[in-house]
């Protein structure tokens, strides 16, 4: 407890929120900095050891120009970097970019700061394996991930991938509650340490301002924990006289009073590695080691792409938990309206079948273990009834006599978690309804349905105590103000926290407003019609449900297509990191959009502005002019990646690199119905063709040929780049026929009908452009033949009756259509096949495809091969 002395007024907690760390003056003393004028490339500021790295002493490297320093193509290096990127974050240049020594490795990054160029050195670990080929270590990181059943088992794989890179002697996942306080939900430690898991940490622990540098800046490392920081000189920028805002800064000075929280624990070195969702922090990647360590750049690089993948993950998991979640709340839902069509009591149809209300909002979890608490109750025309833990008959009644009068001025639901607080005579019963869940169910507020939540004591294990103590005078090293000091022990207590509930999730009042609209719309009136409608609704979710897990295995595979196909042509950690970072995000942008119209449709002006919108405030001019039409979902896509790839190109090595660059985007609607569009680029650096084809060029004109059934034709015009696409009718939302007109097959590349000596002949039925790609290699590898692909049924049809194959892999939905037809085609010619699903297939398959073996999205590598060969071996 903190003590107040007489004539002082309580002590104030929020120091840590005021301390400006994003301004610290100092910087990590292994390492160097230099700050750069941005145009003169003069150095202005010094920190670290830059005689032990750069062989320079700081007395004479200030004033000078960096080309005193490093040799001319560093240098122009750097120029480069600084006219293409817009450097918001490090830019890594792993050794031996930047070495100034020759016998010394050395890691350098990049970032701009205000009007500045910040430049951080550190020796390089050149001896660690993954040294020369950090892309082994991405691959071994990421490989399995997607097999993962749930967030939990998601990060607890993350946290021992994490532990077997970078060698701590603790790795936590910890993520942040509704309430800003932590979890601790998967641990990988050496043997002999205290387990954490399980574990719950209050807010303060990370004040708001340091959560708002995690989302900006994906990875923080500290070395050792007693340190004396390396001062910036001079202190201020000498041209503006203001502090040098270190947000980005890979070396930034820590905060003493973290790293005196961290001396608490007994940490001298520890790494957290940002996971973000939905541009939120959701959590932490926490590394912890009780010695010094200092983990090389191309590790922390590594880590630091690792998270933003795993990030992705980490979002893609609990969109889909949620809407499974949604999606069982809805069929408990249904299963609960056809017990009322056939009850002859309201409340007994609610209550006391299976399932019941608490079966449909329940009590909530409070720990990995799942404990499940609380009660319901059913005040119908002043009747109770009521199941689980609840409040006695006469204080529900007092309960259900204070929500006629406040029910009033709501829409019908009322949640809180501490219910106490709104109305004071519910203290007494604050042990088992803290939290309260009212839905009104008639016309006016006087029959209810209420869920109760128990008070949070002694559920909740926390790491230390929640309220950080205040030192005075002495205790506060001289200070003459109370400041916030850490707490002095990390064991385990548990916190009471009266008057409060678990709190109510969006789920929790998203299945709430279902089930008052389904009683007031349609069982109080119609509960015989209403039994016949919601089995037809059941039967429509459990669709929806596999269309989900479709698109989302779906969306899976893609980004594994990507991973595997930017990794074969990235020269190095950099390119590929870039490579897959803007290619996964030009998917996220996509989906983004059609997410906002309930994947419906994507206006081309939207998509067009948020692909093109890094590029708006550069020196090129961009025209974008032509109707606004709707694309479909999967040409939204198709098209985001193509005009990605060619802003990508152009910022590169056309026109928005150049000053008086122009690219023009123009489109109209065809005579037949679809749409033509083109991108032309003026005004950037003369244009050749290129002497081999990339995956770029390769995705812009096959992935729109085969996701869309259009076309994109590129020509390199001495002037700049031009693309011509143009897509069907059935690419457009609003306009066209149900679907595309059949196209003929893809002719085969072998010019033998039969088996070639390489190995077998595969028909892939396939209509993802990314997935073709990704299995165009792993058959290659394979030494077998891809006959095809083919994207359509039509197409499917015309090569089963023209070409000669082994076997067949055949995904169950082709653009929409499932393809029993084209399995049909297969066993009347005898062709052994599998097939390809991101759906959970169960009854969904024909009686005639139940014996057929089938291989699921994401692919796992050695079951596609052997299930293709046991196929063929058993026809």
């Amino acid at each position: 407890m903190t003590a107040t002395f007489p004539g002082q007024s309580p002590p104030d907690f929020t120091n840590c929120d005021r301390e400006q760390i994003h301004i610290p003056g100092a910087i990590l003393p292994h390492g160097a900095m230099l700050v750069i004028d941005n145009a003169t490339l003069e150095v202005l500021q010094i920190a670290g050891d830059t005689a032990g790295l750069l062989g320079v002493a700081h007395a004479d490297l200030l004033g000078r120009s960096i080309a005193d320093i490093f040799k001319a193509q560093q240098v122009e290096h750097l120029r480069a970097l600084c006219a293409n990127l817009p450097l918001l974050r490090p830019r890594h240049m792993l050794d031996p970019q930047m070495r100034v020594a020759a016998d010394l490795p050395l890691d350098a990054s990049l970032h701009r700061s205000d009007e500045t160029l910040v430049l951080e050195f550190e020796a390089a670990d050149i001896s660690d394996r993954f040294a020369a080929d950090p892309l082994a270590a991405v691959q071994e990181m990421i490989e399995g991930l997607d097999g993962a059943a749930s967030i939990v088992e998601l990060c607890q794989t993350a946290a021992e991938r994490v532990r077997n890179l970078a060698a701590y002697d603790r790795v936590l996942v910890y993520r942040f509650m509704e309430d800003g306080s932590g979890w601790v939900i998967a641990e990988s430690k050496r043997d002999g340490l205290e387990a954490f898991l399980d574990l719950h940490y209050p807010a303060a622990d990370i004040p708001q301002q340091a959560r708002a540098l995690y989302v900006k800046n994906g990875l923080r490392l500290i070395t050792q924990v007693n340190y004396e920081p390396a001062r910036l000189v001079p202190t201020d920028n000498p041209r503006t006289g203001k502090p040098l805002d270190m947000s980005q800064a890979m070396l930034r000075d820590v905060s003493p009073v973290h790293r005196q929280y961290l001396r608490n624990m007994g940490i001298d070195a520890s790494m957290s590695i940002s996971i973000i969702s939905g541009g939120a922090l959701w959590g932490l990647v926490a590394c912890h080691h009780y010695s010094p360590r200092r983990l090389p750049r191309h590790l922390r690089a590594i880590c630091e792409l690792f998270g933003s993948m795993f990030s992705y993950q980490v979002e893609a998991f609990e969109k889909r938990e949620q809407f499974t979640e949604r999606m069982a709340s809805r069929l408990v839902l249904q299963k609960l309206m056809l017990n009322l069509a056939g009850a002859d009591e309201y409340a007994h149809g609610l209550t006391e079948q299976s399932p019941n209300l608490l079966d449909y909002i329940h009590g909530g979890n409070t720990s990995l273990a799942g404990r499940r608490q609380g009660g319901v109750a059913v005040s119908i025309k002043g009747a109770l009834t009521y199941l689980g833990t609840t409040p006695k008959k006469d204080q529900i009644e007092r309960i259900v006599a204070w929500l006629s009068v406040k029910m009033r001025d709501t829409e019908g639901v009322y949640a809180t978690d501490r219910v106490g607080e709104c109305w004071e005579p519910a203290k007494e019963f604050a042990d088992v309804a803290s939290g309260l869940l009212v839905i009104s169910v008639s016309p006016n507020p006087s029959d209810f349905i209420l869920w109760f939540r128990p008070e949070l004591v002694g559920t909740a294990a926390w790491a230390g105590q929640p309220t950080k103590g205040v030192a005075h005078g002495a205790a506060a090293e001289g200070a003459n103000n109370d400041v916030l000091t850490p707490r002095k022990s990390f064991e385990v207590w548990k916190e009471t926290v009266r008057g409060r509930a678990l709190p109510w999730s969006q789920s929790d009042l998203d299945a709430a407003r279902d089930l008052r609209t389904s009683l007031l719309d349609v069982v109080l009136r119609r509960i015989t019609e209403a039994a016949r409608e919601r089995k037809l609704a059941a039967d429509r979710d459990q669709l929806l449900m596999a269309e989900l897990d479709h698109r989302v295995k779906n969306t899976l595979a893609n980004i594994a297509a990507l991973v595997i196909q930017t990794s074969a042509s990235a020269n190095s950690l950099s390119t590929f990191v870039e490579g897959l970072a803007a290619r996964i995000q030009s998917m996220a942008k996509a989906h983004s959009l059609l997410s906002q119209s309930r994947w419906e449709g994507v206006s081309i002006n939207n998509l067009l502005m948020e692909e093109l919108a890094p590029y708006v405030s550069g020196s090129a001019t961009l025209e974008i002019v032509g109707p606004d039409v709707v694309l479909t979902s999967k040409s939204a896509l198709a098209l985001s990646l193509a005009i990605h790839e060619l802003a990508t190109n152009a910022a590169k090595y056309g026109a928005l690199s150049a000053r008086e660059g122009r690219i023009a985007i123009r489109w109209a609607l065809a005579d037949g119905g679809g749409l033509d569009l083109s991108w032309r680029e003026t005004g950037g650096p003369a244009v050749a063709p290129p002497t081999r084809r990339g995956f770029g060029s390769t995705l812009i004109e096959r992935a729109l040929a085969m996701e869309t059934d259009g076309q994109a034709t590129l020509h390199y015009l001495p002037e700049g780049v031009l693309c011509e696409v143009a897509l069907p009718p059935a690419s457009l939302a609003a306009s066209g026929p149900a679907g595309p007109p059949p196209v003929p097959g893809f002719a085969s590349t072998q010019p033998d009908p039969k088996k070639t000596a390489k190995g077998i002949r595969v028909l892939a039925i396939e209509d993802s452009f990314m997935v073709v790609s990704m299995l165009e290699l792993v058959f290659d590898s394979f030494g077998w033949t891809m006959v095809g692909p083919a994207a359509r049924v039509a197409q499917a049809l015309t090569l089963i009756e023209t070409e000669t194959v082994d076997a067949a892999l055949l995904d169950v939905n082709l653009d929409g259509e499932m393809s029993w037809d084209v399995a049909a085609a297969l066993q009347a010619r005898g062709i052994p096949f599998v097939l390809s699903t991101g759906y959970e297939i169960g009854q969904l398959l024909p009686d005639t495809l139940k014996h057929v073996k089938f291989v699921r999205k994401p692919y796992n590598v050695d079951e596609l091969e052997k299930a293709v060969l046991d196929a063929i071996k058993s026809r």
